[in-house]
């Protein structure tokens, strides 16, 4: 009786993510004895899928239980408590004062989230001067539309002229490249993968075209290919956490088309070897972009500081063909646009879309949109021409040396190890025994004191991403990471299952099959509805009170 009473009190205890892998194990014990043999290579992603469903019908109630708790968490941390919810157009409009007044209190209330200077990435620039100036600046074109240039030239003159600067910073005496805006990496990825589709199907009959990439490119690039229907074929990752260029040379044919290099990675800050990489399309005869999303406006400045150690990333390497850089990143823009270069018009070209039979006259687009907020243009183009080139120097270094700072502060912490040797402003560190020390759990006690990191996963690890709202703070992360990491392992028991940690240890266990699929479109879900769908218990208990 006692011992039955143990297992209970175990089963009680554990946190929702072992109960989920524990049923599932049981369920699928006895299927995986009769298929192990028939196809050993698709058996894991099949059983898992199988027993997943399995579970929701032989024990539904417990799992549909866990889901549930889960869609509760996320809700909590999504929607705003005692605020009005307005789902349907009110019968009589809202006066000016209260309208503003609504939107300022909101304002207000979430400010602090990023004020602080602790935020991981997000926000590049908190200077009021600078917020100011961008919104200034937007005011003076906020009806403007860059689809109709006649009505609107100096929106034309902005654009051009912030593509004209992106050349002159990463093509720097290298003639022929050109490029557009984008209203984001994403967009700017996705186009340029269209374009050397396109541009490879009519000058070399690719009909059937692959890209390659390392698995630490951007996920914009899986959402490109499955948009426009190209394989995607994904390499390893060397021991430095860069692209294995062997690995990505043995994944190329007479299809591919492209070649991906970043400067930086998103995950790991590290910078692949480009000439490699430029080199092997030039042997093979395929386009070669380097994401530079997250680092193509602070690598060029951060590469002019005397300890820096930055290899050649842009298309001053021979063989690249194509470059995004992100203006709303380090470029201090408001969010919404980015810039995609390449290195002739021809490829350009490719990405253009043009209708011309259309009853409604002539419909042509440099890239995704059609209609677009001239007023982000013409904010860009103040950021740029602000901030200046002694500006951007400047900026980069503060980055730099807090970015170095926080580097250090983590290599002299026995508790951790770094995740590739940065030498960018994106600092990756895991826990060197993840079963002693969740680096989930430091991420969600280092959140208690202001930080907002990003969690990763292969391996299971967290980064911050140093902006210029980061400067002087280099030597506060690091003493608020030795309080977060003793803090930890004084409560194992609340940081493992808090925070993100048991939904990144499930997802590193099950990425990328239903299971984990569904948790994270039900996130989508919470994050397009007004209303709360899921209602917890506190929320009961207060609503009855």
């Amino acid at each position: 009786m006692s011992n039955n009473k143990s297992l209970i009190e175990k089963f009680n205890e554990a946190p929702s993510w072992a109960v989920v892998l524990g049923t599932l194990g049981a369920v699928g014990v006895g299927y995986a004895a009769s298929k192990i043999y028939q196809d050993p290579e698709g058996f894991k992603k099949y059983f898992i899928n199988k027993a997943f469903s399995a579970v929701s019908s032989v024990a539904g109630n417990l799992v549909d239980g866990q889901f549930t708790d889960a869609l509760e968490s996320l809700e909590e941390e999504l929607f705003l408590d005692d605020v009005e919810i307005i789902d349907t157009i009110p019968e009589e409009g809202w006066g000016k004062n209260r309208v503003i007044e609504f939107m300022n209190s909101l304002n207000s209330n979430e400010k602090e989230n990023w004020e602080n200077g602790k935020v991981s990435g997000c926000v590049y620039n908190k200077s009021n001067e600078h917020i100011d100036l961008l919104n200034q600046a937007m005011a003076l074109f906020t009806l403007s539309n860059p689809l109709h240039p006649d009505v609107f030239p100096s929106i034309k003159k902005f654009e051009s002229e912030i593509i004209s600067m992106t050349i002159d910073m990463l093509a720097k005496g290298v003639d022929g490249v050109c490029g557009a805006m984008t209203s984001g990496g994403t967009e700017s990825i996705l186009m340029a993968c269209k374009a050397h589709r396109d541009y490879y199907e009519k000058n070399k009959g690719i009909t059937r075209p692959n890209i390659v990439a390392p698995s630490s490119a951007h996920a914009a690039f899986n959402k490109a290919c499955e948009y426009f229907k190209i394989e995607l074929r994904l390499s390893k990752l060397g021991k430095d956490h860069r692209a294995d260029v062997a690995d990505l040379e043995s994944k190329i044919d007479s299809n591919t088309i492209l070649i991906v290099g970043s400067a930086p990675s998103y995950a790991h800050g590290m910078i692949d070897d480009i000439e490699a990489i430029a080199a092997l399309a030039i042997k093979y005869g395929t386009g070669c972009h380097v994401d530079g999303c997250l680092g193509g406006f602070i690598l060029p400045w951060i590469e002019q500081l005397e300890d820096s150690d930055i290899p050649p990333f842009d298309f001053r390497v021979k063989g690249v063909t194509s470059m995004s850089a992100d203006t709303h990143k380090y470029g201090y823009a408001v969010k919404g646009s980015s810039v995609i270069l390449f290195a002739n018009e021809d490829l350009r070209r490719s990405m253009y879309f043009v209708y011309t039979a259309w009853p409604g006259g002539l419909y042509c687009t440099t890239a995704i949109g059609g209609s677009r907020p001239g007023c982000l243009i013409a904010g860009c183009w103040a950021s740029l021409v602000s901030t200046g080139k002694d500006g951007y120097l400047d900026h980069a270094r503060e980055i730099f040396l807090t970015a170095s700072s926080i580097k250090q502060g983590i290599i002299d912490n026995d508790d951790y190890e770094l995740v590739g040797d940065s030498k960018t402003m994106v600092i990756a560190f895991k826990s060197k025994n993840q079963n002693d020390l969740n680096i989930f759990g430091v991420m969600t006690a280092m959140k208690e004191r202001g930080w907002n990191l990003n969690p990763l996963q292969n391996p299971l690890s967290i980064h911050i991403c140093v902006t210029y709202a980061h400067k002087g703070k280099g030597d506060q992360f690091v003493e608020d990471l030795n309080e977060a990491t003793a803090q930890v392992k004084k409560d194992k028991k609340k940081y493992n299952s808090s925070g993100a940690a048991p939904i990144y240890g499930l997802a590193y266990s099950i990425s990328g099959t239903d299971p984990v699929d569904h948790i994270v479109k039900s996130y989508l879900d919470i994050t397009l509805t007004a209303k709360r769908k899921h209602t917890s218990n506190k929320t009961n208990n207060n609503n009855e009170n």
